[in-house]
């Protein structure tokens, strides 16, 4: 029976749907295939773009069965669209229904954050190895951010220094929550509520990733420098009657060379007051 066991990765063509949000919160729905699988992921093939760590829906069409997957990174792209590794929410899902191979272990990579430089060894996934060959880096988490920052491959000894993030950068009101997953057995949406931010005499439909009374964090192909002011109106409806509040951007941060994570602080309007003559 082994030589019926498949080494993973491995090549496989398997139909797929998938359903999202692209990098500009339009939801699709597209079927398609997997170009490689591995036992945590896979590599597939989609026409629009997509932000890091955004979440899909993908059902294996040959079973029926569907599973919650997170983007793990870019990894090229083709004439017919663009190639992205996803990983399984869950783990222990079997979307493929392929019997693999007994996983080999494999040494941690010492890995620099781009943003905060603490460098620390990853026992990295299947999937985030093949895109760690392509690539040359992977979209992790770090604490100096709270969500994923870009980590690069480093010869430096592993410690867990930090540089010391501004006070500028951090929040005054309410701090936003990094990221929860939501680990569900029955359907889901994987979409995030849509905001307008309006800067001088520009508005852009951004998809919101956190909300709190404090504030919020969105995905935009555009990165708007910290301390920026702005305009926002969340939720957003485009054929709605929104309200825009002013905000603050307080830190923005590079996933891709296309897309930016960005937080924003609410700011408190003055309150009008009293004239004494009156």
């Amino acid at each position: 029976m082994a030589k019926d066991l498949l080494a993973s990765p491995a090549a496989l063509a398997l139909p797929i749907e998938v359903v999202g949000a692209d990098l500009d919160g339009q939801q699709y729905i597209e079927r398609t295939q997997t170009s490689l699988v591995t036992r945590d992921g896979a590599m597939i093939l989609l026409a629009g773009k997509l932000a890091p760590d955004s979440e899909l829906i993908v059902r294996n069409l040959q079973t029926n069965e569907e599973a919650l997957a997170r983007v793990v990174g870019h990894i090229r792209d083709e004439a017919s669209g663009h190639i992205y590794g996803i990983a399984m929410v869950d783990p222990t899902v079997d979307l493929w229904r392929a019997a693999f191979s007994p996983a080999e272990s494999r040494p941690p990579i010492p890995l620099e954050c781009s943003r905060c430089h603490t460098v620390r060894a990853f026992a990295v996934t299947e999937i985030e190895m093949e895109i760690f060959k392509s690539k040359g880096v992977l979209t992790l988490r770090c604490s100096c951010a709270g969500t994923s920052t870009i980590w690069k491959r480093t010869e430096r000894p592993v410690s867990g220094e930090q540089r010391k993030i501004a006070p500028e950068e951090t929040q005054k009101a309410e701090p936003i929550p990094p990221p929860q997953r939501e680990r569900r057995g029955a359907k889901r949406s994987a979409l995030k509520p849509a905001a307008c931010v309006r800067h001088g005499d520009r508005e852009e439909i951004v998809t919101c990733d956190d909300i709190s009374r404090g504030g919020f964090c969105f995905r935009s192909r555009k990165r708007y420098p910290e301390g920026t002011r702005i305009e926002v109106a969340v939720p957003f409806a485009p054929s709605g009657d929104n309200i825009f509040v002013p905000a603050r951007i307080v830190y923005s941060q590079e996933l891709s060379s296309e897309s930016y994570r960005q937080g924003v602080v609410y700011l408190k309007t003055a309150k009008p007051q009293d004239n004494p003559n009156r």
